[in-house]
């Protein structure tokens, strides 16, 4: 990993992801069980942004060889503990240490968005090349990342201290302006980019990751600007999964849509080397 680059992720954000991980698994994260269906039966697996190994942890009992990779040095020392067997290698996407043609399926899990959002413009594309290049001939990429909402607006009953907590992360949001409008009793007007946001962040609000979380967004990608960008990759999509229903979220505030439709957060694209 270059030395000139820090890691996103230092001692105190890796150790605030890992509890949010936990939390969700033990909430029934749907991620987890659709990647393994789709990691099916292979021998050799590599999970690129591996974080604190969860996936590695899940997987390494179907699987022959797992491999993970993060740029975090703290995120790697985890991972090793989660998953004693996995084969770890400390570097960037965009520079993989690892060996060509060799995985059987290699899996991006809400990694990529962070390459595309803080990296130079050719980094994704850089990235991508090297996820071909380490896999083998008919290997599979699972891409798992935030969806974009697109545009519009949606009609929302928040209760009280949902509205306060709102109007914090409104104050804190630094990536876009965002904002929203009031229309009729415990109820608001608002952009269903900037609720995505709110619903996916504001448990970061007072934590390690705040800093980090404000400065992004989860509005990342849309279904043909991707599988446009994974073709031109040469990783032909075969299957497009969109998943994790936003009214679920909206739920976990004691809120729920008054006007205007749910919208799926997260994809799933399994692509194939070419």
């Amino acid at each position: 990993m270059s030395a000139n680059i820090p890691p996103l992720y230092d001692k105190e954000r890796a150790a605030a992801s890992r509890g949010r991980e936990e939390y969700l698994a033990r909430e029934g994260d749907s991620k987890w069980p659709l990647l393994l269906e789709h990691i099916g039966a292979c021998r050799r697996l590599v999970d690129l942004g591996c974080g604190w190994g969860q996936l590695l942890h899940l997987a390494a009992g179907r699987v022959e060889e797992v491999w993970g990779v993060d740029e975090s040095p703290d995120r790697i020392k985890d991972a090793a503990r989660a998953c004693p067997r996995a084969k770890l290698v400390c570097c960037r996407m965009q520079q993989l240490q690892l060996p060509g043609g060799y995985f059987d399926v290699a899996v991006a899990c809400q990694v990529l968005h962070e390459v595309k959002l803080f990296g130079a413009p050719e980094e994704l594309q850089a990235a991508l090349g090297e996820i071909r290049r380490v896999l083998s001939q008919g290997g599979r990429f699972l891409l798992l990342d935030h969806l974009d909402a697109g545009a519009g607006e949606v009609a929302v009953a928040l209760p009280p201290e949902g509205l306060d907590r709102l109007r914090r992360f409104e104050r804190k949001f630094t990536c876009y302006a965002a904002a929203h409008a009031a229309a009729g009793e415990g109820v608001i007007r608002i952009a269903k980019r900037t609720l995505q946001d709110f619903l996916t962040k504001a448990h970061w609000l007072d934590s390690a990751m705040e800093e980090l979380e404000m400065k992004e967004t989860h509005n990342v990608f849309q279904s043909s600007g991707t599988i446009g960008m994974l073709e031109s990759a040469g990783l032909a999509v075969e299957e497009w999964i969109e998943f994790a229903d936003i009214r679920r979220d909206l739920a976990s505030f004691g809120a729920g849509l008054t006007a205007g439709g749910p919208w799926r957060r997260k994809f799933l694209a399994v692509a194939i080397k070419k």
